[in-house]
């Protein structure tokens, strides 16, 4: 099966890295159409999630529901705490903001879930991250061989799920048209993703994993448009990048050595890019000239990656060295 075998998996540390490029290109302030840098960032977003089911059901099978769900809060929560943190104390300083005015947006972010409690997100990048935690849960909570698309039975049951994801984003883009409120297409649409990415993981091509693009197809197009109206055109361009890039990285097999490395400490960089950012704000107007744009872009990025390696290897890694040793306690 195409990208299943170990030598292949060099793709995906690519892809990675490319996504988290693509997001932190969409957030720089360069004078480009917002249907362009929209359409970039989102992509980005739809190859992680494509990432992640793809990756996510071996990590299930190795493990049980409470490893699993250790696993995962270990490798989501205390690095984004981290960050959030720091990245609310930047913006408290150089916005004058005052540190106690805004203690219940940090308390409230912390969780993951602020949007749906009623508070903007500190760090923008971190609005994907409740709709991951809402996709491990869902994996926790089924078997670990629910996804054995060789077993008919079960895989009926797997077509039973995404068709009823499908049903749920319909329902929501319609509630979001008629009484004209934010309900969370977005939640439904990236679940899907996930899920084709877990099928294309299993089947190995494209052929395997047809008829889940196809109801893809028919949820996401109406979804869209009644979500998001005049913001469809780029939403669509996204989703099919996203998809597109995937399939292409999977057939060529392509690595890339900067694209790895920067895949390796993605998590950490695309969250801690808000930071400098701030911060250069203050001495850089980026749009003054196209020398300050330049400079401002070359000490972001080399200061997010700076960041990003150094909260990957002093943090991120030993911290999840130890919970490994905890974690296999666990039943």
């Amino acid at each position: 099966m195409s990208g299943v075998n170990e030598k292949n998996y060099q793709w995906i540390a690519t892809l990675r890295g490319f996504a988290a490029l693509l997001v932190f290109t969409a957030h720089l302030p360069i004078p480009m159409p917002y249907i362009v840098s929209f359409a970039m960032g989102r992509a980005g977003v739809v190859l992680f999630f494509l990432i992640t089911g793809y990756l996510a059901v071996q990590s299930r099978r190795k493990r049980s529901r409470r490893q699993y769900l250790f696993n995962r809060f270990v490798r989501m929560y205390p690095v984004f705490w981290l960050i959030l943190i720091a990245t609310y104390i930047v913006k408290i300083v150089a916005w004058d903001a005052g540190f106690t005015k805004h203690l219940k947006e940090l308390v409230l972010n912390m969780t993951l879930f602020n949007e749906f409690l009623g508070a903007d997100c500190i760090i923008g990048t971190s609005w994907m991250m409740p709709i991951q935690v809402c996709f491990f849960v869902m994996l926790a909570v089924l078997s670990a061989d629910f996804f054995d698309l060789a077993d008919k039975a079960k895989a009926k049951w797997a077509d039973l799920l995404f068709y009823g994801m499908s049903v749920l984003t319909l329902v929501l883009s319609v509630l979001r048209y008629t009484k004209n409120k934010p309900f969370p297409t977005a939640f439904g649409l990236l679940i899907l993703v996930s899920l084709i990415g877990l099928q294309y993981r299993d089947c190995g091509d494209i052929k395997g994993c047809a008829k889940y693009l196809a109801i893809f197809a028919v949820t996401f197009l109406p979804s869209v448009f009644l979500s998001y109206k005049g913001e469809a055109v780029g939403y669509i361009a996204a989703y099919v990048i996203g998809m597109v890039l995937f399939l292409a990285a999977d057939k060529s097999g392509v690595s890339i050595k900067a694209f790895n490395m920067l895949g390796s400490v993605g998590f950490s960089f695309f969250l801690a890019a808000d930071i400098p950012h701030i911060i250069l704000e203050k001495f850089i107007d980026p749009k003054a000239s196209v020398g300050a744009l330049v400079i401002f872009t070359v000490i972001k990025l080399a200061a997010s990656l700076g960041l990003a390696y150094l909260l990957t290897k002093f943090v991120e890694e030993p911290m999840l060295k130890k919970a490994k040793a905890f974690e296999s306690k666990l039943k």
